[in-house]
């Protein structure tokens, strides 16, 4: 089985890092992946965003915290996770995350710029 998901878009905040109390770290952001399209009667273009709530752990997180900036433009690849929590209604929610286990940052230098983890 595979569960292995590749993203390109922008970082929509800077990085939140923190250390858990088991010692671990984590850094969570969120992605933006923007697709357009023109309407082809009409001429009329178009665009919708997705956003992607990511997150990194140990050694990645350190540098997801120090080199990931709001806007950057960054290729994420991970695998897609639900995480679930319970509603002040008592019923259980979950949303979608991504464990990046690799990350490269678009720019003039991409080559010096991909961490793996």
């Amino acid at each position: 089985m595979i569960n292995k998901i590749h993203i390109v878009g922008n970082i929509g905040k800077d990085p939140e890092c923190r250390t858990l109390p088991n010692g671990g770290i984590v850094a969570k952001f969120s992605v933006a992946t923007t697709k357009g399209w023109t309407n082809k009667q009409t001429g009329e273009k178009g665009k919708s965003t997705t956003w992607h709530t990511c997150e990194c752990w140990e050694n990645l997180a350190k540098v997801a915290e120090k080199y990931l900036k709001k806007g950057s433009l960054v290729y994420i690849s991970g695998e897609q996770l639900y995480d679930e929590y319970t509603a002040e209604d008592g019923s259980k929610k979950s949303f979608p995350k991504i464990k990046a286990f690799e990350i490269k940052m678009l720019g003039s230098k991409p080559e010096t710029n991909s961490f793996t983890f």
